[in-house]
């Protein structure tokens, strides 16, 4: 057994060596996919991404050459459904079931708010001793590594993705995104077509209120903003805090319409809200189709300008820099051919 393990240690060493170089959560779980095929040689390997009703938004599925992520049309079997509940409702952190081809072992890699992940391991036998030995320290590096890399991307006081994450993100948004489910009838983006958009949000009067009760107080405002900002948007839309009271969205939506009704329901819900000692607290938006030909610092620029028509006509409100464009009171930027200079 201690040779077997013995001679395994160089290509661990190795992969964990690749692990601490990764700074993106999806290359890493690819990484883990190959150190765990390298390593085991299984039958199957996958990981499984369930959004907070126990429906598949992902897999990522181990392959030759390459790992492919699905998104679309996913289904996920009995034996799965019932190892999800089964954890859920436990304090097991795994589980061995078996299904027409042999036995399943489903780990629990994470757990949020709004989704979990499962990594899915399929063979026709038990695991060797030496296989659980190397899989458990493996599967517990990962979780340290990626809380690591949680705690990196994430701003302390609100939960939210922070600033310096936003260019790593606002890459992705040119996959497609899976269907949601598990969303009210209100929500009217539940298909797969449809365009991306970015708003910027900004509480209005923010200053005075850490003026007038303290900036305690004010930060349970942000707290509990950031709170309504999770529970109105969809696990799949990305959700910043820029600093300050400065925060953005991308979402995806059929079209404009789709869009205001979401960023509407957002700015009401937050108005509706009393927040204690505080009282009323209102947001003002800005919002842009994202065009993926253009910069994300201008994408952001559009925002922000109509995140300043609605600071500047009453406040408490949404803008589209699209509509701005219509009334000809902004302009896109045009690059001529002699603006740019490489030194």
């Amino acid at each position: 057994m201690l040779d077997v393990k013995m001679a395994k240690t160089p290509l661990l060493l190795d992969h964990l060596v690749g692990f601490t170089m990764i700074r993106d959560l999806e290359l890493l779980e690819i990484s883990l996919l190959n150190t765990l095929h390298n390593l085991m040689q299984p039958q199957h390997l996958e990981i499984l991404k369930l959004d907070s009703a126990g429906s598949p938004i992902e897999k990522i599925l181990h392959g030759k050459p390459t790992c492919s992520i699905q998104t679309d049309n996913l289904t996920i079997s009995d034996e799965l459904k019932q190892a999800d509940q089964a954890i859920s409702a436990s304090e097991l952190s795994h589980i061995v079931t078996r299904n027409d081809q042999g036995l399943l072992f489903v780990y629990l890699l994470l757990e949020t708010q709004f989704e979990k992940s499962y990594l899915v391991i399929a063979s026709p036998q038990a695991l060797s001793d030496q296989d659980a030995y190397f899989l458990s320290g493996v599967l517990q590096i990962y979780r340290n590594f990626c809380s690591l890399l949680q705690h990196a991307q994430t701003d302390e006081l609100t939960g939210l993705a922070n600033r310096k994450t936003f260019d790593e993100y606002f890459s992705k948004v040119r996959k497609p995104p899976a269907a949601a489910s598990g969303h009210d009838a209100a929500d009217k983006r539940a298909d797969n077509a449809g365009e991306y958009w970015l708003a910027m949000a900004d509480i209005d009067r923010f200053k005075s209120i850490n003026d007038r009760f303290g900036h305690l107080y004010g930060d349970e405002v942000l707290v509990l903003f950031s709170q309504i900002m999770k529970s109105t948007f969809r696990s799949d839309d990305m959700l910043f805090r820029f600093g300050g009271e400065e925060f953005v969205i991308v979402l995806r939506c059929r079209d404009q319409e789709s869009c205001r009704e979401v960023l509407e329901r957002f700015r009401q819900r937050i108005e509706d809200r009393n927040f204690p000692q505080v009282g009323v607290v209102t947001v003002s938006m800005g919002a842009v189709k994202l065009d993926p030909d253009t910069f994300s610092a201008t994408l952001l620029d559009y925002a922000d300008k109509a995140l300043y028509h609605s600071k500047h006509n009453g406040r408490n409100q949404v803008t589209f820099f699209e509509d701005m464009l219509a009334e000809g009171t902004a302009s896109r930027h045009v690059v001529e051919a002699g603006d740019i200079s490489l030194f």
